[in-house]
């Protein structure tokens, strides 16, 4: 080997170790915060259920991810009601929203929704609790008709006359798989148990939901199922007042009505808005979310459930309360399934209501 083939071997030796080095000593660059703007369309905040459920948890998101070296994550909240005569001009104004992702949670936005997301395609829609379809829209659906079914066995089990009540805030597709949950679940703790229905028209009006909850006490019922958002507190209102029993709906009711009402709420049936939300956020942010689909969440998942706080333990015997948990396990295990009114034929929900009308 001569002098000059070794000084060339020695050379790139040297530079490539010197490459090695430079390297691994260099530093790396910070990667920039992704910045994402979320838009929410809600009615009727201070429902204390429902909307206000949904802004929570996308509050609370935001301050999850406060801290994220990844996502500057902000939300802005856009609010409506019904009967407002705003209601398309609201509906538009959050749609051109500086926004990549908006979360629905509004019935009036619905028909034009499809129309605004085709105009829209850069940007992505999540419906929370009802559906629609387009390529950049995702239904996030919750199961209540499981967490529902634990509500209307515990009414069931817990009625002294055999009759029991629900007052639903309007007639809707998601508000029947409520009924259909609690009328299933109440006939599978007590087959011989009768379930009055009533429909309030809104969601807002507490003292419709006072008037049609007391007459459903005055005609018997010992225990009433209130899902009827803003409304339903007129029937725990109701409830109080006369001497029975509700079931809050949504959140835990007892932490949003006055302590002197809160024992009349045997429990709450639960949408946990904060799994809901944070699942199909994180989704969406990882680059998962399947637009163009649906998910349904229930039972197993943590989206829904009942509530379990100070008031259920006194006013619940541990039998009955035993009863309930067994239940819920089995509906997790799959050994129970609970019909859903998104799978039943119009016929077939009237036909349930009607087997379990007094």
């Amino acid at each position: 080997m001569n002098i000059q083939t070794s000084l060339r071997g020695a050379l790139a030796c040297f530079l490539a170790a010197a490459l090695l080095t430079a390297c691994a000593g260099a530093p790396e660059t910070a990667k920039p915060r992704r910045e994402v703007k979320v838009t929410v369309l809600v009615d009727n905040l201070g429902d204390h259920s429902y909307n206000d459920g949904i802004v929570q948890g996308l509050r609370r998101s935001e301050e999850r991810y406060g801290g994220s070296e990844e996502f500057d994550l902000s939300v802005n909240v856009f609010t409506m009601r019904a009967g407002s005569g705003s209601e398309q001009a609201e509906v538009e104004r959050a749609f051109q929203e500086d926004s990549e992702l908006l979360f629905i949670g509004n019935q009036i936005a619905i028909p034009i929704l499809e129309p605004a997301a085709a105009y829209f395609p850069e940007k992505s829609f999540v419906l929370i609790d009802m559906e629609a379809t387009g390529l950049n829209i995702y239904s996030a659906m919750f199961k209540p008709n499981e967490a529902a079914y634990l509500c209307g066995a515990l009414a069931a089990k817990m009625s002294e006359t055999g009759l029991i009540g629900i007052v639903i805030g309007m007639d809707l597709p998601a508000l029947d798989d409520f009924c259909v949950g609690y009328i299933a679940g109440a006939l599978a703790a007590d087959p011989g148990v009768r379930v009055f229905l009533s429909v309030v028209g809104n969601f807002y009006d507490a003292d419709a939901g006072y008037a049609l909850a007391a007459e459903q006490f005055e005609r018997g019922a010992d225990v009433v199922f209130s899902a009827a958002g803003g409304a339903g507190l007129g029937c725990i209102q109701a409830a109080s007042d006369l001497g029975f029993y509700a079931i809050g709906v949504d959140v835990d009711q007892t932490e949003q009505v006055e302590p002197d009402i809160r024992d009349a709420i045997l429990t709450s049936c639960l949408k946990n808005f904060d799994a809901l939300v944070s699942v199909t956020l994180d989704s969406y942010l990882a680059g998962t979310l399947t637009f163009g689909e649906s998910g349904r969440f229930g039972l197993k998942d943590g989206a829904v459930g009942i509530a379990r706080n100070a008031y259920y333990l006194s006013n619940v015997p541990q039998s009955i309360r035993d009863g309930i948990d067994e239940l819920e396990e089995q509906v997790r295990a799959g050994d129970i399934r609970v019909r859903s009114a998104f799978e039943m034929t119009r016929g077939e929900i009237d036909e349930l209501y009607r087997s379990a009308r007094p």
